[in-house]
Order: structure tokens, then C-alpha cells, then sequence
């Protein structure tokens, strides 16, 4: 151990002072001199001779040198310094050269770096604020991932083996108070332990009791984020204790939680944690059908993700003969870690494959500027055989020569990464500034982490040699005997590599502008997806009445005193409510029975509904199929009504008329009494799914969405809806107020981004194409100078030079354009899933080869059209 301390301090110091023992070596040296020409002289010898013959004696110093620093085990390091300060001159001596590398790799690394910081922002990165992230687990009832709160306390209850504790959330809006200002915020609504749950410690104060969370109590509580006690309240710290109305409701702030805690969804920032009980009247906790909230829990202490996922699946089982309705067989419960399930549901698996194919773009367009760069070194080496020839024939190493080849790639790599790294800070600004057309605060916070500076190391360094081995392999392989007289030999291997990158690169630009034209026509589609109704006219915002204090039958007589002024102003051709638009975040479903129906008792019975005011379909331009819709706000007294739409009729009375039939849900019976076709409800690209609509009470009081379908500009009418509602009472807020092409924003955020982002791709990798096309044809022309001169002098014309380059450059193209389609062809059958419309559209797949081989062929005229004009006699003379 002694020897091997004393080993490393000496190879510490030999890095550390290299210079100092250099010198130290040459004053030994030169003392062993000294002393050897002292002695020379001693025996008579002349002083010149004697320091001559000290020298023979002694042999090369700088051999003596080396074999110190070989001693020292710096020979490497040296050399690796000796190739640095190689590579920077080489550097420097081309600029154009240097220029076109650094900006070519600049662009696909950037780019690509910039692609993964925003899934480290969206997918990667751990929960921030929450002690041991990797513990949580969210756990999926139904498809849409919701579950009542019964059902809440059946897990919790039994699977105390396998979680510390279970707890729910969910998001809504709320009024809040403050100064006699009143704002709609967005709140977190939690059940059960939630803070204990994620492990977090409040800023100041305290966090919920148990008994706070589970039921209701007169003196209601709040816990505020930190950013909304630093707008609200100032940051003030005496904040614990204080009042707030929240709903009308005056609200006691027991807590602030930290800065960097923003509950279990990465980029939502809440406004405050309230618990559901204090929302929720008991009807609406009890109620286990209702499912609304999702489920996070922690994995004990040596509990794996697939024994929780068993566990739950016996729990399932012992479940369904107690409730035979909330737990059939195919409504099992799915457990999944937190870092999977910390989106909405809706829309994880549109982010996930969206994500893979932006990804895997970017990367296609780094591999085509590596190609391109790689054929700028290959004709580069071949301007160099001379100097590679020269070397080896003094006897360098081809090892050697291969090392100082790769340490130049190393050096464009790196500052082509640093360029790239410019280039990711410019996208991630621009992605930052994105407005998400939703109702609450979204911070992605995407920025260049250590994770990212890490990826965009690894991506740098894989460059280097992508684009640096296969030309520094040609390099070194030069013909020593005609290289140094001179002469150009011809290359067949050469020549077949740099024929190789020009395929490769034809192939991957189609391959990369396809799948660029694909999403670019598959946003064309998404907008032109039969929704299931009509979204040009229609104007749509949220009222409140519960916010201003509104309840039971004054709420409903609200709502029917709004929709009477709004019908009657001019203008407007139809106006209804819902409680829910299609294709927004938010979605509600409910267990039914349906007497009679000849769905298997296994099958899964929670359906997705919403609740619909009277003339809802009319205004939504929605048809009715069969019966009639809704015409007037349900009364207790009356039967109760349901709307449903075709796929729901297909599925539980195929053949047979459903109008008329019934359907139990929660506590009472519904009549079927019209049917509207099958449309979107939750995503764009959903498949047909049965949907039902409940009739509006008229003594509902919680919030609704307003449709108004207007004869002119919806956006127009915003005032005179806002002046209408403040009519009848100034205090209930309106929010949301947006035309339905801007709610639908949402619904086609994900085509939208993913279609600009492969649409700036696209262009950027014709572009490179483009260049990179034009300068493997002028360099492989170049090499060819000779061969045309002779071919000239012999009685060939230029327009024969010309056909006969542009000839074999079309056959490359063509090649590489074949092995492209075929390449895109089998990306879209991946991409299927991800596309709304025909995943071998005719634009995409006929118009981007024609345009790049088109822009290919231009590439390869010019230089071709030169070869032309080269004189046989001057290039004769110069052989």
C-alpha cells in the first residue's frame, strides 16, 4: 500500500509539475556532460574535442528524455498535447473548412440537446420537493385513471402490507378573497395523508391532520404554495393563523408549503392544497361511483413494484363480490411509479410516442450532419495523402497517425458542441415561451440541467467519432509510392466510402423529411378530424355561481335567467351549458348497470359522462340520430333523462332500438331518450368510445361551461357575455372566456409542437442535404480532373463530362432516395399510432423525394457543368 501511495504522489507530481522535473532532467543531463568532458579534459584533451567526445560517449539526450517521461508514465499525455496544439493549427489554417464543420455539427447537436432537455423537463426529472421520489406510486383504476373516494379508502384499507399510506387528489378552481379582491385560482383538492404521503415539510406552519382530511368540519382549512403566500400575502411570515374566504367560505391558513414542492404533476404550479371534504358535500364523498380523484400512495420498505401490482390485483379480487359493480374483472387495479404517471393519463401516451419520435428525429438529423461532415473529412484526407504518405515513410506509426486524426475530430467536435450548446440555450428560450392555452400556471422549466449537459458530452463525443473514424481509417491507408511523386491514385476505397455517405446521407434526409412531412400533414387532418361537432362560431366560458355563494335552487335559477338574456340578444343564433367542453383536461366517469344489456358481467361497466344543459347538441351543431335532446332543466319530480351516443347504443343494445331504455348509475335510473353520433371527447386520436350525457338540474350549483353559438365572430361577443352575467350579479366570476378553435388548442398542442419541431428539422436536413450533396460531387469532381482532361483530350465533349457525372451522381441519388422511402415506409407503420390520418400520405411521399432529388441534381450541376470546362492541354502539362 506504502509503494503504491508513494507511486501515485510521484505520478501526481509529474502531472502536476511536469515543467519543473523537465528541468530538473536536463540539469542532471547536463551535469553528466560536465562531469564527462572534466574528465576528458583531466586526461588531457582538448576542451572542444573533450565536450565532443562527452556527447558520443553519452548518446541522445532526447533519448534519455523520452525514456524519463516513458518512466514517468507521461509519454501519452505528451503526445496528446503534441496532437492539440496539431489540431488547433490545422484549425486555423482552414477557416471556410473549419466554419462549415463546426456549424454543421453545431445545428444537430444544439438541436438534439435541446430535444432532450425537454424530456428531462417533462419525463426525467424526479419530483421535485418530495422525500424519496422513486417510493411513490400512482395507481390506476380505470382507463382514464380516475377512482371515488370509497374506493380510496378500499386501498388504503387493504394494502397496508405493501404501502405505508394511500392518499387522493385532484385539481379545481376556487374563488379566493384577499383585500376584497376576488381571483379564480387553481387548487389542488387532496383526501387522506397527502402531504405525508410525498414526505414533504411545510415552509412554515403545519400541514392537514388526518382528521382534517377526511372530514368535513366547520373550521376549514388551507395550506398555501409559496408563491402564492409570497403575491398574496407579501411573503409575511405571521401569514399561519390569518383568515382567507375561499368560496365564500371563510378559510383558516394552517401552512405554507416550500418553494419547491408543486404537488405530483412536474410543471402545474397550484395556488393551495385544500382538503376535498371541504368542497365535496358528503353525497359526492360517499358516492362510489363517482370517479374523480387519483390515487398516490408509498411503497413500504422493501416492496417492489411488481408485488404491489400483485397485491393489488388479490385485492381486486377479494373486492369484487363486495362490490360487484366498482370491482369487475377487467377493472383491475394497475400500479405504476410515479415518474410514469406524473401526467395526465389522457395524454401520456400521445407525450411518450411524441416525445420517442421528435427524439429519434433530431438524432436522424445529427447522424445526417455527421455524414456530411464526414464526407468534408474524407475529401479533406484526401488533400492530405501527401503529408500522411511523408510521415510514414520517415516512420510514423499508422496508430500514431490515427491518434492525432481522431484528437482533430475530438477538437471540431468539441467546439461544435460548445457552438451546439448556444444553439440548445436559443431553442429551450423559445420553448420556454410557449403559452399553453389552459387555465393555470405551466412552468416547464426546461433548461440546460447537469443531465442535459451530460447528454449533450456523450452526444459530442459520439459525433467525433461517427464522423471522424471511417475518414481517418482512409487517411492513414494511403498509396506511399505514387502519393509521393505527386500523383493522384485512384482510391477504390475510397471512392466506394465516400459513394456509401452519399446514399446513407440521400437516405436518412428522406427519411427525416418524411417523417417531418408526415406530422406536417397529420396537424392538416387533426384540424379537420370529425369531432362530433362544430367549433367555428361558438363562443365558450366558465361561470362560477357557486364563488359568489351560490347554491341549490338559486344557482339553477341563475343559470335559467343567463340562458334566457343570452337567447334573446341579437346575434346569437343558440346558447347552452355543459359542465365539461370535449377535448379539454378534465373528464369524469361513473360506474352503470344497464338492465338487460348483453355486455359479459366481466366487462368494464365506468363510463365517461358529462352534464348538459338544454339545447346543448343544438348549439354544438351536434345531430340527434334517434329521439330528442334535452329541452328543459330536470326536475326531481320528473323521470330522469339520458343522452347517449351511437357507441354506447352499438355496445349495449346492438341491433335494437335504444330509445327508451334504461341505465342505473349511482342512486337512481336514467331514460335513454336520444342518441348523437360517436365523436372526440378526451383526445383527437381516440378511438370510438361510448359516451353519455345527464341532464342538467335546476338545482345544480357548481360550475358550468357556456357555448354560445353566434352568427358572426365569436370573439366579438366576449363583452356583452361579461356585461350579461354582471347583469344579473357583478360577483360571479367569468373565466375562460375563449372562442372553441382556441379551446381546441389543447386537443392539438402535441400535433402542433411536434409538427413546427419536425418542420424546423425538416428544413434544417434539406439544407444540410443539400450542402453536404453539393460538396461530396465538387470534391469527387476534383478528384476526377485528370481522368476528364484526358477524356477531353481524346475528343469527348463537355455536354458527354457533364451527362456522364451527373449520370453516376443520379444513380447515387436515386439509390439512396429508394433505400429512404423504404426506410420511411417502415417509420410509419411505427408512427401509426401517432397519426390521425393515412400513415402513407401522397404529398409526403411523393413531393419530399422530388424536391430532394431535385435539389441533389442542382447540387451536382454545378460542379459538373465546371468539369466541362476544364482545359485537356493545361491539365495534360501539369501531369
Amino acid at each position: 500500500m506504502r509503494r503504491l501511495l508513494a507511486q501515485i504522489r510521484h505520478r501526481w507530481r509529474a502531472v502536476t509539475n511536469d515543467e519543473a522535473m523537465n528541468v530538473e532532467l536536463d540539469d542532471e543531463l547536463a551535469d553528466h556532460l560536465r562531469r564527462q568532458t572534466a574528465a576528458y579534459i583531466a586526461q588531457g584533451v582538448a576542451p572542444g574535442e573533450a565536450a565532443r567526445r562527452a556527447r558520443l560517449a553519452f548518446g541522445s539526450v532526447q533519448r534519455y528524455r523520452e525514456e524519463a517521461r516513458d518512466a514517468r508514465g507521461l509519454r501519452w499525455l505528451d503526445d496528446l498535447r503534441a496532437d492539440g496544439r496539431f489540431a488547433m493549427r490545422m484549425l486555423r489554417k482552414s477557416p471556410l473548412f473549419t466554419g462549415s464543420v463546426v456549424s454543421t455539427l453545431a445545428l444537430g447537436i444544439g438541436l438534439s440537446t435541446a430535444v432532450f432537455a425537454v424530456i428531462d423537463a417533462t419525463l426525467l426529472r424526479p419530483l421535485p420537493g418530495v422525500h424519496a421520489p422513486d417510493e411513490l406510486v400512482q395507481l390506476f383504476r380505470n382507463t382514464d385513471g380516475s377512482s371515488s373516494l370509497p374506493h380510496v379508502r378500499d386501498v388504503r384499507d387493504g394494502a397496508t402490507d405493501v404501502f405505508t399510506d394511500v392518499a387522493a387528489w385532484t385539481f379545481t378552481q376556487v374563488g379566493v378573497t384577499v383585500a376584497n379582491r376576488t381571483d379564480k385560482l387553481f387548487a389542488v383538492m387532496v383526501y387522506g395523508d397527502y402531504f405525508t404521503v410525498l414526505g414533504v415539510q411545510p415552509a412554515l406552519g403545519r400541514m392537514f391532520s388526518r382528521e382534517e382530511t377526511l372530514r368535513s368540519s366547520a373550521t376549514p382549512v388551507v395550506v398555501l404554495s409559496h408563491g402564492t403566500w409570497r403575491t398574496l400575502f407579501g411573503g409575511d411570515p405571521g401569514v399561519v393563523g390569518r383568515t382567507v374566504v375561499v368560496n365564500g367560505r371563510q378559510v383558516t391558513i394552517i401552512g405554507v408549503a416550500p418553494q419547491e414542492f408543486t404537488g405530483v404533476l412536474q410543471m402545474v404550479r397550484p395556488a393551495m392544497y385544500l382538503p376535498i371534504v371541504q368542497l365535496e358535500p358528503p353525497a359526492v364523498v360517499d358516492d362510489r361511483g363517482r370517479g374523480f380523484v387519483n390515487l398516490i400512495a408509498r411503497l413500504r420498505q422493501g416492496v417492489s413494484l411488481e408485488q404491489a401490482d400483485a397485491r393489488m390485483r388479490v385485492l381486486t379480487t377479494a373486492l369484487q363480490p363486495v362490490n360487484p359493480r366498482a370491482y369487475v374483472a377487467l377493472d383491475a387495479i394497475r400500479v405504476l411509479p410515479q415518474s410514469e404517471a406524473g401526467i395526465p393519463p389522457s395524454m401520456r401516451s400521445a407525450q411518450l410516442g411524441l416525445s420517442a419520435v421528435v427524439l429519434v428525429v433530431a438524432g436522424l438529423l445529427l447522424l445526417v450532419a455527421c455524414v456530411n461532415v464526414a464526407n468534408l473529412f474524407l475529401a479533406r484526407a484526401g488533400v492530405r495523402a501527401r503529408e500522411m504518405a511523408i510521415r510514414l515513410s520517415l516512420g510514423a506509426s499508422r496508430s500514431s497517425l490515427l491518434r492525432q486524426l481522431m484528437v482533430e475530430s475530438l477538437v471540431f467536435a468539441g467546439i461544435a458542441g460548445v457552438a451546439g450548446l448556444f444553439v440548445s440555450s436559443t431553442a429551450i428560450y423559445a420553448v420556454n415561451r410557449i403559452e399553453i392555452p389552459v387555465d393555470f400556471e405551466v412552468s416547464p422549466d426546461i433548461a440546460l440541467s447537469p443531465t442535459v449537459l451530460l447528454f449533450a458530452l456523450g452526444a459530442t463525443a459520439l459525433t467525433a467519432v461517427l464522423f471522424g473514424l471511417a475518414p481517418a481509417l482512409q487517411a492513414t491507408r494511403p498509396s506511399l509510392a505514387p502519393t509521393l511523386k505527386g500523383e493522384h491514385p485512384g482510391n477504390g476505397s475510397r471512392t466506394r466510402l465516400t459513394r456509401l455517405l452519399v446514399i446513407a446521407q440521400m437516405a436518412l434526409s428522406i427519411m427525416l423529411l418524411m417523417c417531418a412531412g408526415l406530422f406536417a400533414v397529420n396537424l392538416r387532418s387533426a384540424t379537420t378530424i370529425n369531432k362530433g361537432f362544430v367549433s367555428e362560431s361558438l363562443l365558450t366560458a366558465e361561470v362560477s355561481p357557486s364563488l359568489a355563494g351560490y347554491s341549490g335552487a338559486r344557482a339553477g335559477d341563475f343559470y335559467r335567467r343567463l340562458m334566457d338574456r343570452l337567447r334573446a340578444l341579437p346575434g346569437v343564433r343558440s346558447a347552452s351549458m355543459v359542465d365539461e367542453l370535449p377535448l379539454g383536461l378534465n373528464n369524469s366517469s361513473t360506474s352503470v348497470a344497464v338492465p338487460g344489456s348483453v355486455v359479459p358481467a366481466s366487462d368494464n361497466v365506468t363510463m365517461a359522462f358529462a352534464v348538459a344543459g338544454p339545447g346543448y347538441f343544438a348549439t354544438m351543431g351536434t345531430s340527434v340520430l334517434q329521439g330528442r335532446e334535452f329541452t328543459r332543466l330536470a326536475t326531481r319530480t320528473e323521470a330522469r333523462e339520458l343522452i347517449i351516443n351511437q357507441a354506447f347504443a352499438d355496445r349495449f343494445w346492438p341491433g335494437k332500438d335504444a330509445v327508451g331504455q334504461t341505465v342505473r348509475s349511482g342512486d337512481g335510473t336514467f331514460t335513454v331518450i336520444g342518441i348523437v353520433p360517436t365523436g372526440k371527447y378526451e383526445t383527437l386520436g381516440e378511438s370510438p368510445r361510448p359516451f353519455m350525457w345527464f341532464a342538467l338540474s335546476e338545482t345544480a350549483d357548481f360550475s358550468m361551461v357556456l357555448v354560445i353559438r353566434t352568427t358572426g365572430d365569436p370573439d366579438a361577443f366576449i363583452s356583452t357575455l361579461r356585461n350579461e352575467v354582471a347583469a344579473i350579479d357583478s360577483n360571479i366570476p367569468v373565466s375562460s372566456v375563449r372562442s372553441m378553435e382556441r379551446h381546441l388548442g389543447v386537443a392539438l398542442l402535441p400535433a402542433r409542437l411536434t409538427g413546427t419541431a419536425l418542420g424546423v428539422f425538416g428544413l434544417l436536413g434539406l439544407l444540410l442535404a443539400s450542402v453536404g450533396m453539393y460538396g461530396v460531387v465538387a470534391y469527387t469532381v476534383s478528384q476526377r480532373t485528370r481522368e476528364i482532361g484526358i477524356r477531353m483530350a481524346i475528343g469527348a465533349t463537355g455536354q458527354q463530362v457533364v451527362r456522364m457525372i451527373m449520370r453516376e451522381g443520379v444513380t447515387l441519388v436515386v439509390t439512396g432516395a429508394v433505400l429512404g422511402v423504404a426506410g420511411a415506409l417502415a417509420a410509419s407503420r411505427l408512427l401509426a399510432g401517432l397519426l390521425y390520418g393515412d400513415t402513407v400520405d401522397p404529398i409526403a411521399f411523393g413531393l419530399v423525394p422530388f424536391v430532394l432529388v431535385s435539389v441533389a441534381t442542382a447540387a451536382m450541376f454545378l460542379p459538373a457543368r465546371r468539369a466541362a470546362t476544364i482545359d485537356p492541354t493545361l491539365t495534360l502539362r501539369a501531369d
